[in-house]
């Protein structure tokens, strides 16, 4: 479809709106709609300039030949036929923007679901099988050679391994900490985590199934020492989503008909 003139997106929206409407109103409906992208730093100030110049009765000198709008008495603005209806075209279009609009919020609901069933299944892991995701996780991620250190012997590191940047290689090291949802991980939990790595690794990686406090985010750089990831429940759910670790994805094809591409 065409772009549209900035006429053409407020009779669009007139159309929509369904009423005399005021300026503001108009203007939400185009942005709503992405009718029409403005440039212009006032937009309220040149969409009313192209509404009055095809107003019928109009005080502006520069008033246009063809007169789509009507203003009353209450500053309000409406069709001069409104009851005429759209072009076949016009109508199509708007049916595929409704429903490309649903598929889009269809999506988004279905990715958060996806998000949840990722989150409920890491709770239900014991502490020892959440360690041998979290290495898995990082393996598939891009890490090399991580390996769970054996349990009573990992001084705060779950799982250690390297991490390719550039040309060098960072030692790194991860706990995993399978907290319940209302366990979130502090500052002091960041702090005894960094003091366990400090002079032996690079990097840390605190990756948890809950979240973190504001304060444990505060400390997570800081300058002088190691820096440390963070990855609470939901950002690794995402993670997982957007590198397909675990997840499988269906891609479904939308299709918009551009004339000019002919």
């Amino acid at each position: 479809m065409s772009k549209m003139t900035i006429v053409e997106a407020a009779k669009e929206a007139l159309y929509l709106l369904g009423a005399a409407s005021s300026l503001k109103q108009i203007y939400s409906k185009i942005m709503e709609r992405s009718f029409y992208k403005f440039g212009a730093k006032d937009p309220l100030a040149v969409l009313r300039v192209q509404i009055e110049r095809h107003c019928e009765q109009t005080s502006w000198s520069c008033e246009a030949k063809n007169k789509f709008f009507i203003k009353d008495e209450k500053g309000l603005y409406s069709l001069v036929s409104y009851k005429q209806k759209m072009p076949v075209p016009d109508q199509i279009a708007e049916s595929a923007l409704d429903n490309l609009s649903l598929v889009k919020e269809l999506a988004k609901k279905l990715k958060q679901t996806t998000i949840n069933h990722i989150i409920d299944h890491l709770y239900s892991l014991e502490p020892e099988e959440f360690e041998l995701f979290c290495q898995r996780f990082l393996d598939r991620y891009g890490f090399e050679d991580m390996i769970v250190t054996q349990r009573g012997r990992d001084g705060g590191i779950d799982v250690h391994g390297y991490l390719e940047v550039g040309i060098s290689q960072l030692h790194v090291a991860a706990q995993c900490k399978r907290y319940k949802r209302t366990n979130r991980v502090s500052r002091p939990d960041i702090s005894q985590f960094r003091g366990d790595i400090q002079g032996e690794y690079q990097q840390g990686i605190f990756i948890t199934t809950s979240e973190f406090t504001k304060e444990a985010q505060d400390i997570a750089f800081k300058r002088g020492c190691v820096p440390i990831v963070l990855i609470d429940g939901q950002t690794l759910a995402e993670i997982m989503i957007d590198r397909e670790i675990g997840v499988t994805r269906s891609n479904i094809p939308i299709y918009d008909f551009e004339i000019d591409l002919v």
